[in-house]
């Protein structure tokens, strides 16, 4: 069962190369280790050079068995287009081929599409091996569907979603609001968009006969500075009780980028969200197909202009 998985079961991945965003700290650190020490050249990413070369010198100091050459700093901040441009060209011109995308860093934005779509050719060339097995993997949660209701009125043709746009603030939110120090409606939001991304960018990549598999993950409630911080400082020490290492929150999205059983068995894997490494249902509007293609084509629209205001050329339409 796939619920028993863990990373001692990675199987070999040397001649992989793998991308994790976000990977000098937290899950996507935890995510990088263990691709790195079952073979892969792994590129993380980060927003300056002192964080990349911490969490570098942290991997190797704990981790005798692993190489240097295995771990490359990518530079990416994903608040600056110049930024995700460079560190796609960058990849680009050093692999010819991107095995494994682990899309950790960040919030969904206009910015995350974009990073997620500059990686394009480089996962194309893998995927054109004879024995592919190229994977995507975009990092979501369950508070989607804890805080957002089943007839929650979503319209995904208006682009205000992607602007902070809400109907209302469900009562299932407004009754536990005090207990949060951030804004975790839009957090919601969010992880939701990661949520329908991964399935209908399989949806497309099944389309145009792409032997790529796509899927969304819930971590768990990990204990991080960033996650802890959600919560109101009387909350704090009672969650931090109830979450995971970043090692242990790694674990399905490891499970989604190299456990053989989602290669063995893809149909029960491609576009799923998965959950303790299962496939689990998220949010009842996943299955409004109405939605989710008025999600896609109203997000790569806004990218679309939002490139083109910036003087860049729009992205290829799927």
């Amino acid at each position: 069962m796939s619920a028993n998985w863990d990373p001692q079961q990675i199987p070999d991945l040397i001649g992989k190369v793998a991308l994790v965003t976000g990977g000098n700290a937290g899950i996507g650190l935890s995510t990088v280790k263990h691709l790195a020490l079952h073979g892969a050249k792994v590129y993380f990413t980060a927003r300056s050079e002192a964080k990349a070369t911490k969490a570098k010198e942290s991997l190797l100091s704990d981790n005798h068995g692993l190489s240097a050459d295995k771990l490359v700093w990518l530079r990416l901040d994903l608040s600056d287009l110049n930024s995700i441009i460079q560190a796609a060209e960058e990849l680009a011109k050093k692999e010819q081929k991107l095995d494994i995308l682990v899309n950790n860093a960040g919030m969904a934005t206009k910015e995350t599409e974009i990073a997620a779509a500059g990686w394009e050719m480089t996962m194309g060339n893998a995927a054109s091996d004879e024995n592919a097995d190229v994977r995507i993997v975009t990092l979501s949660s369950d508070v989607h569907s804890k805080f957002l209701p089943a007839d929650y009125p979503f319209d995904f043709t208006d682009p205000g979603f992607l602007y902070g746009k809400l109907p209302y603030e469900p009562e299932e939110y407004v009754s536990q609001k005090q207990m949060f120090s951030a804004d975790v409606l839009h957090y919601c939001m969010a992880k939701l968009a990661n949520v329908l991304f991964a399935q209908e960018l399989q949806s497309r990549l099944d389309h145009f006969g792409l032997p790529m598999i796509s899927t969304s993950v819930n971590p768990g409630m990990v204990e991080t500075e960033g996650s802890v911080g959600f919560f109101s400082p009387e909350m704090q020490p009672t969650i931090r009780k109830m979450m995971v290492s970043p090692n242990k929150g790694s674990h399905t999205s490891l499970f989604a980028a190299t456990a053989r059983d989602v290669s063995m068995r893809p149909d029960l894997y491609k576009g799923k969200y998965l959950d303790s490494k299962e496939a689990k249902e998220p949010h009842v509007v996943s299955k409004d197909k109405e939605q989710v293609g008025a999600f896609w084509d109203t997000t790569t629209k806004e990218v679309a202009r939002y490139l083109a205001k910036c003087g860049f050329v729009p992205l290829n339409e799927w």
